[in-house]
């Protein structure tokens, strides 16, 4: 952005993407006066996708009630409010706030790519309403506190032949059910500690290890790990790179997209329906039923993702249209369409 004249603001526009410093740092006299504006700014982009993701190639994490079980331990709500101020919102499934992702049951359109698939899909694709992420209430009377979380995930796990027993969770041959988690900068130890509190409290054993970019690049090529924290990008359309992130023969390729390990023949024969969609409503129906049967796989653990461009800028420097575009990214729509009083730009006379 052009600089202005009057140099006493710090900033003539600026976005913030930490909630820690949007709620602490931008603060003060010149806020309090109006001299400088902090706005969330509403937008429509596809919201990234970020979790904790499972390697399914392990065997102790092929069995979807164990993986959704360990999606159940997460506090999320204090998580948002502890850590985060309240900045953020649950990320759902694999297309957030995009047309693409799925919701409810499954409509005409999503069944129709469906159907023919039957025989490889669960019934709960089918029968029951796409999984969102538990939210966690501090009402004992709501029946949906973390101690009820945490008893679902107890059956869950008991189900799949995992039962506390002296001092751990382990299974039929005896052995204790251990979670590792790799980082290469330790910023997600302020998120997994309190989530290994309730792993643990379910009788897993966990380890929050924070390794050097380039091992974990490295472990990461040949899926050596347990649980990694990713974030994926956003997209409006979404199409070829999918076949690299949950295809079957990218399971099997190391340095692949695929580090979840998917190789299911349903997903397959869906991505095979994204890449060949011919029209918007066909690439949408194709995702939309992709994203239902990936949630019903419990392959990740939702992470948050922010649904507001978080920006401050110089009062009575910028006018800003009536209309807000669905799609944009705050410098773009601003250096293309605010405008602003001429005379105080550094050079005009």
């Amino acid at each position: 952005m052009t600089r202005l004249k009057d140099t006493a603001s710090p900033w003539d526009l600026i976005q913030s993407f930490i909630a820690r410093e949007w709620a602490r740092g931008y603060t003060g006299k010149q806020f309090a006066k109006g001299e400088l504006i902090k706005r969330e700014l509403k937008h429509g982009n596809a919201g990234d996708f970020q979790g904790f993701l499972l390697n399914t190639r392990l065997e102790k994490f092929q069995d979807a009630r164990v993986r959704e079980a360990i999606g159940l331990a997460v506090d999320f709500e204090w998580i948002n409010r502890q850590l985060f101020y309240n900045a953020y919102q649950r990320v759902r499934g694999y297309f957030v706030g995009s047309d693409f992702e799925a919701t409810g049951l499954p409509d005409a359109a999503e069944m129709a790519l469906l159907l023919p698939l039957r025989d490889k899909l669960s019934p709960e694709v089918f029968n029951q309403t796409v999984p969102v992420p538990p939210v966690t209430s501090m009402d004992p009377a709501s029946g949906h506190t973390l101690r009820d979380h945490l008893r679902s995930a107890k059956k869950l796990l008991a189900d799949a032949g995992w039962i506390y027993r002296d001092g751990a969770l382990r299974n039929a041959r005896g052995e204790p059910f251990t979670l590792e988690f790799l980082d290469n900068s330790g910023s997600m130890g302020r998120v997994v500690t309190p989530y290994a509190k309730n792993l643990e409290k379910l009788g897993f054993k966990v380890n929050y290890k924070v390794i050097d970019f380039a091992v974990l690049q490295k472990r990461l090529d040949v899926f050596d790990f347990e649980l990694i924290s990713n974030r994926i990008g956003g997209s409006e359309a979404p199409g070829t790179e999918l076949l690299e992130r949950f295809g079957s023969k990218a399971a099997d390729t190391e340095g692949s997209s695929n580090v979840i390990g998917v190789k299911d023949p349903a997903v397959d024969a869906l991505l095979d329906k994204v890449v060949a969609a011919q029209t918007r409503p066909q690439l949408t129906a194709a995702l939309k039923a992709l994203d239902r049967v990936l949630r019903h796989g419990h392959y990740a653990v939702p992470h948050w993702y922010g649904s507001v461009h978080r920006v401050s800028w110089r009062s009575g420097r910028f006018e800003q249209p009536e209309i807000t575009p669905r799609y944009y990214q705050p410098e773009i729509w601003v250096s293309s369409t605010w405008w602003g009083s001429t005379a105080n730009l550094v050079g005009d006379k």
